[in-house]
């Protein structure tokens, strides 16, 4: 690749930086290359599903640019829009939409993600971001990262879940809802009283004749220190001071689902069981569509995974600062 393409800006050299290959739920290997605080914060990202491995030239490798490619080098190639994350309800917005150039002398295929302006320059299955800004261009490079880790799971009947989960004994509550329902502030809440944490804001699920078992993707947490002040992001790596004991990366059966209803005015804190048809449907309308296919290389996803199953289900309303009365109402309701 690097005989016919250039690249432009600083720090654009191939051979800056360093590479990194990592083992990710014990299925997925991956090389990061590029410089040394983009591994690093991918690393930090990735934590504590990351595990190290040699970095071999067989495996996949995402390698951020941050610079710009050859003015004119997709002047003569074909192009055609592209899906690049479609959103749960499989409405698309307009910064997912890309542009997929082929016939770029050197690679395969190029993308563009005109919302961030990264450039995927792919070829086999090694993958290059190149972005002037470092900052957009790690977000991107990470979001392929999760696009390999999710289509190999999704290959092998794994259903991707929009919930957050944790811990208790030896299984696994999730917790679902709409976007600001509170799922992320219940599961910390959850940490708070002593439960281990399983994941904010997606799980992977695999289900058969013995149930669901499910284990998280490494999403940072937003969280919001006080009601009404904005939110922060942090890392599971710096939230939990690099403590992995309180979080949980092998699979877990999957015993409860929450229906969180968290809001900022103090309201009657309620745990109140659902019955399981209904609470059935609901966690079943929370599972993803197949990631769209858009690297090129990707497995195909099997086809008609088992959906989803719990034993019980729990509509929690409580206000934020509520959460540990909350808590309190929903262990015990738990382990009854």
């Amino acid at each position: 690749m690097e005989a016919t393409i250039r690249f432009e800006g600083p720090g654009t050299s191939a051979q800056d930086g360093r590479r990194l290959g990592l083992r990710l739920y014990d299925r997925c290997e991956v090389v990061l290359a590029g410089p040394d605080a983009f591994v690093e914060a991918a690393a930090r990202y990735l934590w504590p599903q990351a595990r190290p491995v040699p970095a071999h030239p067989a495996l996949p490798t995402v390698t951020l640019v941050p610079g710009r490619i050859t003015p004119g080098l997709t002047a003569a190639a074909s192009r055609r829009t592209v899906t690049l994350y479609a959103s749960p309800d499989g409405h698309v917005p307009d910064f997912n939409e890309g542009v997929e150039y082929t016939g770029v002398p050197g690679v395969d295929r190029l993308v563009l993600n005109p919302h961030t302006g990264s450039r995927f320059l792919i070829t086999g299955t090694d993958v290059r971001v190149v972005n002037p800004d470092a900052e957009s261009g790690t977000r991107d490079a990470l979001r392929v990262v999760k696009q390999l880790v999710t289509t190999e799971f999704e290959a092998a009947g794994v259903s991707t879940v929009h919930a957050s989960a944790f811990a208790v004994g030896g299984g696994a509550v999730a917790v679902a809802g709409p976007a600001g329902a509170g799922k992320t502030s219940t599961v910390l809440a959850a940490v708070a009283a002593g439960a281990r944490m399983v994941a904010n804001d997606k799980l992977y699920a695999r289900t058969d004749a013995g149930g669901t078992r499910i284990r998280g993707w490494t999403d940072p947490i937003r969280v919001i220190d006080a009601p009404g002040r904005p939110k922060r992001t942090a890392t599971l790596a710096a939230y939990f001071a690099g403590d992995a004991d309180r979080v949980v990366v092998d699979p877990l059966p999957l015993r409860s689902v929450v229906l969180a209803c968290v809001g900022t005015p103090s309201v009657p804190v309620r745990c109140e069981e659902l019955d399981p048809t209904a609470g059935l449907l609901l966690l079943r309308q929370e599972v993803l569509p197949p990631r769209v296919r858009w690297l090129g290389t990707e497995p195909s996803p099997a086809s008609a995974p088992l959906p989803p199953s719990a034993d019980r289900f729990f509509r929690l309303t409580y206000g934020f600062q509520d959460a540990a009365r909350a808590m309190d109402l929903l262990m015990r309701r738990l382990t009854v």
